[in-house]
């Protein structure tokens, strides 16, 4: 199998909780998209082959002051599936990741599929079947979260756990241009953000998704979740801390991490 050395490093770095330095760097002249699409993809459909189920996408680095920090051309996505996404008010051990950060997020949830590129906010609006609060837990298994863009694709956009509040809005009660969240550490206020964040609205989140999945001949389908990039500062997290984001008119989603 094409790139089998990169995709057994990652696997490995994921079971023993130890970072790696870029794939870029093992492989002459660096990955290529391609390259880094047929890594993640094929490690993504060893998990299904044993009966872990796709659950749906995450995007990320939608927050642009975020990807130029970065130094990144684009945003990036990766696949989540079943076992990583938790319910609300979750226990999440730390010991089972390497060095993970946590992001405030708006979920969607798709009531119809969405295919192809040159979506408009209003298809995937007309799409959703609603929106609630969640949290990202970001996890690298390379190195200190510096590698060529490429590479981001391979380790699976830095995927993790979702933490999902659960309570699904109707996307015509939200304002998610407007919608506010605060982020919370042991009670303190570490951090603010608004939905405009995500690319200028959440749905353009998913519109980029789905011409992404196009390129490659796939789609977003009905009951898929899409995370859709944060609206506040990616944050290291700290073991046996409570972490509440308190969302405008989403409500709470909660998470303590031991």
């Amino acid at each position: 199998m094409a790139f089998e050395k990169e995709r057994q490093i990652l696997l490995r770095a994921e079971k023993e909780r130890i970072p790696v330095g870029p794939l870029s760097d093992l492989v002459p002249g660096g990955l290529s998209l391609g390259d880094a699409h047929a890594i993640c993809e094929a490690n993504i459909q060893r998990r299904l082959d044993v009966g872990e189920k796709l659950a749906g996408f995450k995007v990320g680095f939608t927050n642009i002051a975020v990807r130029q920090k970065m130094g990144l051309p684009d945003s990036t996505y990766g696949y989540l599936l079943d076992s990583m996404i938790l319910g609300n008010d979750r226990r999440v051990q730390m010991g089972d990741m390497i060095a993970p950060k946590i992001e405030c997020e708006i979920c969607f949830q798709l009531g119809a599929d969405l295919q192809g590129k040159g979506l408009t906010i209003a298809d995937v609006l007309a799409a959703t079947q609603g929106v609630c609060a969640s949290f990202e837990i970001c996890d690298a298994r390379i190195k200190d979260w510096k590698c060529p863009y490429p590479d981001f694709f391979a380790d699976n956009g830095f995927s993790a756990r979702v933490v999902l509040s659960g309570v699904w809005q109707p996307v015509s009660r939200v304002d998610l241009l407007g919608e506010t969240v605060v982020l919370t550490q042991e009670g303190n206020r570490i951090a603010t953000g608004k939905g405009e964040m995500a690319l200028g609205h959440p749905a353009n989140a998913v519109a980029w998704l789905a011409g992404k999945l196009a390129e490659r001949g796939k789609k977003l389908e009905a009951g898929q979740i899409v995370m859709t990039g944060t609206l506040t500062p990616i944050t290291p997290i700290a073991k046996g801390s409570i972490y509440v984001a308190s969302f405008s008119t989403l409500g709470q989603v909660r998470a303590a991490f031991v």
